[in-house]
């Protein structure tokens, strides 16, 4: 809406009287065009009109009727037969919203007509009834009937006001629901009352007439692939005695053909056959199954909006699947591996007849890439490394190869970390994926000083859903310094190791970072050799695991352990930082960070040879994505010898103690504080722990 005003000689002056105008006149002409103080405005060929008295709420609606009237007339300009008609039009359309003393005035302005409405005083539903037979609770059929009534922007649930199309809208909620269970000729009569009382209130009765119900009877399928009668059958036996009606016959004839579809019989389509009968009863049916030809995929083509990296990643993704028969499960497999590489935004797969042919598919794949250059900047805090902040380069399409080039550059109280690193999603248009990754690193978290360079190489691979492995290789150069620690204390303090090893994991959780439901397992050994002279050499291996069990919908238990050990070599004679520890927000949590077991007067956690950790949590969701947890933690620490290099410790620690989760797309943000309920001489009471992510 425009608005246009005239200064005054004394205005134009810019007084301090003059410039409270101005602005007062800024003020009126913001307000026009909000639609508060003038109203509101629409517009068609040479006629405007303007309306006033109306709410936010409801001009959308009156603007809708406002257009088709002015639609009617053409584009002529205003008249006062038009005027007229249009003020009838609006005062009916607020009688029917429940405005029944609703008056409409209108007068020819320049340019224009002007509306004034006055809704007057609201009607209000009062009393409720429902008369006739109630095959259903009849406070659930109420709530139907006033469904959209209560649905209202601003509606007052106690006294919601009166408007009829949201009465018989109630009214035929009331109908779909009866026929929903089955009373297929289920009929609901709308008896209003007259509006009585200074409160303007209308009661209201529902006529219901339910007429017979109809349930299934025998249900039976004709024509269902030999490979697929279980699945089917199921359907059928799910179904007998259920109410009967026509939405869930659709529903069993789309769930029949996605039986199908899903396992490559793309084009199936099914038919029902059933007869009704006059009283109710029992109605059987017979569905008819035209399965078709199976599909086999043929070939794999990408959208051509795709750079040639993304299509480079796509094709070789999904190349498992050419000459394959179709299976939804195993698409969908390939369909996450594509997504998890981080190229696409978006991504859809198509199966199309290849060249007219039923029985070959043409998988065809669209979608969105992603920005492929993002930048960012990560501050954190955690209880061990305290403050943090890093900044982030990541290319998922690096040169419009396909590989991802990353960067990353951190500093915390441990000190800096950086590193550059090269991902390969398609090793040789293959499964496997690759990286390549330099990484500097200082550690001065405690009583010494660690500066180290790492370059490793790994190959990786998702088996299936729930099977993924990789091996790596690896070459890591460190230097050791402190003026407190022994050197049995801090094994060598000049070595170079090459590091060779394998992971592997079955995974059967819902989420991996928000995991509610599964279990896991997880293993992983490294052999570490002496490169340089050093005498370093010994064999790690980690098992760990976890089992998430939902008792309710928002209570669940969980429990998680692991074993780790180092082979081959006495403590002592192992680099500090390549130890075993125990204690920390992963395992022990009424110890700080690697702080159950030897301790250095100064506070510098020795590690040892052999760790054990277990535990079990319980956890309640208070609100959407918050939890409170309680948990109970167990482990040990040892310290091996050339003698006995693979001993566990006794010496059990434990921890109590309770949590909060806020649950965020990359993990929960996790405060714990633990207990130390056997608390020795030197140790804390307890610990309070703030990070990322599970315990296990």
């Amino acid at each position: 809406m425009k608005t246009r005003s005239k200064m005054t000689s004394d205005e134009n002056r810019m007084t301090n009287d003059g410039r409270l105008r101005c602005s007062g006149l800024v003020l009126l002409a913001m307000f026009c065009l909000l639609g508060t103080a003038w109203g509101y405005e629409v517009h068609f060929g040479q006629t405007r009109v303007q309306v006033d008295g109306v709410e936010e709420a409801q001009w959308e609606d009156l603007r809708s009727m406002l257009m088709d009237q002015l639609t009617l007339n053409g584009s002529g300009p205003a008249a006062e037969p038009l005027a007229d008609d249009l003020a009838f039009f609006v005062r009916q359309h607020f009688i029917r919203e429940g405005w029944p003393d609703a008056e409409t005035a209108w007068k020819m302005e320049k340019g224009g007509i002007h509306l004034t409405v006055t809704p007057g005083n609201a009607v209000r539903v009062g009393t409720v009834t429902l008369k006739g037979e109630m095959p259903l609770p009849e406070e659930e059929l109420k709530m139907y009937l006033m469904k959209p009534a209560l649905e209202r922007e601003g509606v007052d649930k106690k006294l919601p006001q009166w408007v009829e199309a949201d009465m018989q809208q109630g009214a035929g909620l009331v109908q779909r629901r009866l026929r929903a269970e089955g009373y297929l000729n289920a009929e609901t009569l709308l008896l209003p009352a007259p509006t009585a009382g200074v409160d303007m209130r209308r009661d209201l009765t529902l006529e219901i007439k339910p007429g017979p119900k109809f349930v299934f009877g025998q249900a039976s399928i004709i024509g269902a692939p030999t490979e697929l009668e279980k699945l089917t059958q199921a359907e059928m036996t799910e179904a007998g005695g259920t109410p009967f009606n026509e939405a869930r016959v659709q529903q069993i004839q789309q769930r029949l053909d996605s039986i199908c579809a899903e396992r490559g019989w793309l084009h199936a389509a099914t038919t029902a056959d059933y007869t009704l009968g006059k009283s109710g009863g029992t109605v059987d049916v017979v569905f008819r199954m035209q399965a078709g030809e199976r599909v086999r995929i043929s070939c794999v083509t990408t959208h051509e909006s795709f750079s040639r990296g993304a299509k480079r990643v796509l094709l070789a993704k999904f190349k498992p699947l050419r000459g394959q028969i179709y299976e939804a499960a195993e698409a969908d497999f390939f369909f996450k591996q594509a997504l998890d590489t981080g190229m696409f935004s978006l991504l859809d797969t198509q199966v199309l007849p290849d060249n007219g042919k039923m029985a070959a598919g043409d998988l065809r794949i669209t979608g969105e890439e992603t920005k492929p250059v993002t930048v960012g900047f990560e501050p954190g805090f955690d209880t061990f490394l305290g403050p943090q902040f890093g900044v982030t380069y990541k290319n998922t399409n690096w040169r419009d190869t396909g590989n991802t080039l990353a960067a990353e550059l951190s500093y915390s109280m441990a000190g800096p970390v950086g590193f550059v690193s090269l991902t390969n999603p398609a090793v040789l248009n293959s499964q496997h994926s690759a990286t390549t990754r330099f990484a500097l690193e200082q550690f001065n978290r405690f009583e010494y000083d660690r500066i180290g360079t790492a370059l490793n190489f790994d190959v990786s691979r998702r088996l299936d859903h729930a099977l993924s492995y990789s091996v790596f290789i690896g070459t890591t150069a460190n230097t050791v310094n402190s003026k407190v620690l022994t050197l049995k204390q801090t094994g060598p303090t000049n070595y170079s190791l090459v590091n060779l090893g394998a992971n592997v994991m079955y995974d059967r959780r819902d989420s991996q970072v928000l995991p509610k439901k599964g279990w896991y397992v997880s293993g992983r050994v490294e052999s570490s050799t002496d490169a340089l002279g050093s005498g370093v050499s010994f064999l790690r291996s980690d098992l760990r695991g976890a089992w998430y069990i939902p008792i309710t919908k928002k209570f669940r238990f969980a429990t998680g352990a692991e074993l780790a050990t180092i082979q081959g070599a006495a403590a002592e004679k192992i680099p500090i930082d390549s130890r075993v520890f125990n204690g920390g927000p992963y395992s022990v949590r009424s110890f700080g960070q690697r702080e159950l077991g030897p301790v250095t007067p100064g506070g510098t956690p020795l590690g040892g040879t052999s760790a054990l950790f277990a535990s079990a949590e319980f956890s309640y969701e208070i609100m959407a994505n918050f939890e409170f947890a309680v948990f109970g933690d167990i482990g040990s620490l040892a310290q091996g010898n050339n003698s006995t290099p693979l001993s566990y410790s006794s010496d059990f620690r434990q921890a109590i103690g309770a949590g909060l989760r806020y649950h965020l797309p990359f993990g929960p943000i996790r405060i714990d504080y633990g207990h130390n309920p056997s608390r020795r001489t030197g140790e804390q009471s307890g610990f309070l722990h703030v990070t990322v992510g599970f315990a296990f």
